[in-house]
């Protein structure tokens, strides 16, 4: 990153870490393209994300820096795309349970239950995903939180997306579709645009991340992605 005194420390707060990050340019992984579609370049990519990232800003009414601070956060905690290409997902049982009224609670309690949590690992989402879509598939794909901004295909139209079958064909696309579909989500929700278009990072987390957001620390880092990024753009 052409630091004149490179320290080699990849730890918050230091030289390595801030350039880094006031450098960074988003350039997720994309699935093995088909002979017949060549993939995007990482450069094509990169300024596709750019440009999904303004469109977003501009559709919000906030800063450039403060979604790209948002994206990088979010990206930088759980990526958008798994080693496969896959979106990244989160499997939530209690949604399969309510949306379903509750008709596979018994036989597929891990699946299915009233109850949230039982996570497991991020390896084990797309198995628990794929059984649950064998039982009630528009009622699974609601049921999981997806790509680099995590959210619910439950929240489908929010996203601005007719269905969950667009949604979920978008989240797998590309990670400027993931951004579009953030854009759209926040305007939606009118306490979390006031809450970005003030960069007041706090109120944003917690509507956006959950109760659990100060665990994670989403708060301070998008802080500080912010303020780094803010110095650039």
């Amino acid at each position: 990153v052409k630091l004149s005194k490179p320290d080699g420390v990849i730890s918050p707060g230091r030289n390595t870490i801030k350039k880094l990050v006031s450098e960074a340019r988003i350039v997720p992984p994309v699935p093995a393209p088909t002979p017949a579609t060549p993939a995007p370049s990482p450069a094509e990519d990169a300024a596709t994300n750019d440009a999904q990232i303004a469109a977003a800003a501009k559709l919000i009414g906030c800063e450039v820096a403060a979604v790209r601070a948002v994206t990088i956060t979010e990206v930088g905690i759980r990526g958008a795309f798994d080693a496969l290409g896959r979106p990244m997902i989160l499997y939530e049982r209690h949604y399969f349970s309510r949306l379903t009224g509750h008709r596979f609670d018994h036989a597929h309690p891990d699946i299915s239950n009233q109850k949230s949590g039982g996570y497991g690992k991020f390896s084990a989402q797309y198995g628990k995903l794929d059984r649950a879509i064998a039982l009630d598939r528009k009622a699974a794909l609601q049921s999981a939180s997806w790509g680099a901004f995590q959210i619910m295909g439950a929240n489908y139209a929010a996203a601005g997306f007719a269905n969950v079958e667009d949604f979920v064909a978008a989240m797998k696309h590309s990670l400027g579709k993931q951004i579009e579909a953030f854009g759209n989500f926040v305007v939606a929700n009118p306490r979390l645009r006031a809450a970005i278009k003030a960069k007041d990072w706090t109120t944003f987390a917690r509507i956006y991340n959950g109760p659990g957001y100060a665990e994670n620390q989403y708060d301070l880092k998008m802080k500080q992605n912010y303020e780094l990024l803010s110095k650039r753009l």
